[in-house]
């Protein structure tokens, strides 16, 4: 795990996002699973399934393992706060400025690292079973579902993910998640920006607050991230294990 102390600075104006592979051999897993609270193992005894359960202690575990780096301490010295919304945060004096988000899919993970912004991520599979136009018109906007007309079913699909996975990005970030009204919500500007509908008149406004990076993320993928501010890069990263 060692690296280059400079290589894990976190400057103000960068946004670091790891992709990780969940898939662990046993003598990782048992490696991570050392790393988890009580709490925390607690809820991983609770999956039915063996590989959700280890999916799960590999988020946990491997997130620990990253924010350490940054922080200078044991992984199992972290501890974690959930807003209302799900949205995590660390809990100790000295570590409010970190930031971070967290999304899994299909074995993949990623997780968002800022300083003193607040960030959000969403990676999705992109799957053949999902009804795409059913969902369209229940959590898209107006101008979202209208992006959306005219497309091939196959192009179709892959701007369905690739604006969920931007507005699922920027609920996570708010940390209000699926409590925002979501057909009130743009995130088809070709700007990366955030537009919300003012319903008294009719109108969409932007959201300074707000900017939206879409990338790649493996084959069969969608993923997204929003962050604080303008004045921020985008920093990716592998997690080797």
């Amino acid at each position: 795990m060692a690296r280059d102390a400079a290589e894990l600075a976190l400057p103000a104006d960068a946004v670091h996002v790891w992709r990780v592979t969940l898939d662990a051999n046993a003598t990782r897993l048992g490696r991570l699973e050392h790393h988890l609270s009580a709490d925390e193992r607690v809820r991983a005894a609770r999956f039915r399934f063996d590989r959700d359960r280890s999916y799960f202690i590999a988020a946990k575990g491997l997130l620990r393992e990253i924010l350490s780096l940054y922080l200078n301490t044991l992984p199992n010295q972290l501890s974690f706060r959930y807003g209302a919304h799900g949205k995590p945060h660390l809990v100790r004096e000295g570590y409010s400025d970190l930031r971070l988000n967290v999304s899994h899919s299909s074995g993949t993970a990623l997780f968002a690292v800022t300083q003193g912004r607040e960030v959000g991520v969403d990676i999705e599979h992109i799957s053949p079973d999902v009804p795409v136009e059913k969902l369209a018109e229940t959590v898209f906007s107006v101008p979202e579902k209208h992006s959306l007309t005219h497309l091939d079913d196959k192009t179709k699909r892959m701007a369905f993910f690739r604006l969920w996975t931007r507005k699922e990005a920027y609920m996570k970030a708010d940390g209000r998640g699926v409590s925002l009204p979501l057909e009130r919500i743009d995130v088809s500007s070709s700007d990366d920006r955030v537009t919300t509908l003012d319903e008294r008149t009719g109108t969409w406004r932007t959201c300074e607050r707000w900017m939206l990076r879409t990338f790649g993320a493996g084959q069969d993928h969608a993923a997204a991230l929003a962050a604080e501010g303008q004045d921020w890069h985008l920093v990716w990263r592998q997690w080797p294990g």
